[in-house]
């Protein structure tokens, strides 16, 4: 499923394989300094890894003409492409009414519908704020937008890694849980390896 997201996305080849590095970069350090232990007790890490790679699993329901446009997405387009967080959320709910294994499809849902959303609450589907947004998606913020900026698009150059960590950076408490925007920071050198290794 993740590999029919890439190769309909054909501009973001790759994106899905970092993002899940960059996860795993950012769960690391979550443990090694105890940050949010409370949050991800219970977590089946393993599961977790391997979820984020359907994020953006609601694509699937987006127009080929908006999702491989060649330039700038009209306001209308893009308030379409916004759509995908939350149709991926019932796309997965969809498969649950299938399955009799539940945890791998919770973890994708919540990376699927949440990893837009801002902590400002100026974020989409559902406009959550603060801790209000599961912290699975707060830490796919980070993966998302970081590749985004690094990443070249047809309408835009990419980013230099230093420029793109200050970009997120200027985004503490804003965009970004200000916590995990620290920690962020102190792990970024990683970030730009796996886009040298993967990009």
């Amino acid at each position: 499923m993740a590999e029919l997201v890439e190769f309909r996305d054909d501009i973001t080849g790759g994106h899905i394989e970092r993002t899940q590095a960059y996860i795993k970069i950012m769960l690391d350090a979550m443990r090694e300094h105890g940050i949010y232990e409370d949050e991800y007790s219970g977590w089946d890490f393993d599961l977790v890894l391997q979820s984020s790679q359907l994020h953006d699993i609601g694509k699937i329901a987006i127009k080929d003409g908006i999702l491989q446009k060649p330039g700038k997405l009209t306001d209308d387009e893009y308030a379409q492409i916004k759509e995908h967080a939350f149709f991926g959320g019932s796309v997965i709910d969809r498969i649950k009414e299938y399955t009799t294994e539940q945890s791998f499809l919770e973890y994708t849902k919540i990376f699927a519908i949440s990893h837009h959303e801002k902590w400002d609450g100026s974020g989409y589907p559902c406009g959550l704020k603060g801790a209000d947004i599961p912290l699975l998606g707060r830490l796919m913020a980070f993966a998302d937008v970081y590749d985004a900026l690094v990443s070249e698009r047809p309408y835009k150059n990419a980013y230099p890694h230093k420029e793109a960590v200050g970009i997120i950076m200027a985004a503490k408490g804003t965009h970004f849980d200000p916590l995990l925007t620290d920690l962020f920071l102190a792990v970024s050198d990683d970030f730009e390896q796996v886009y040298a290794m993967q990009g």
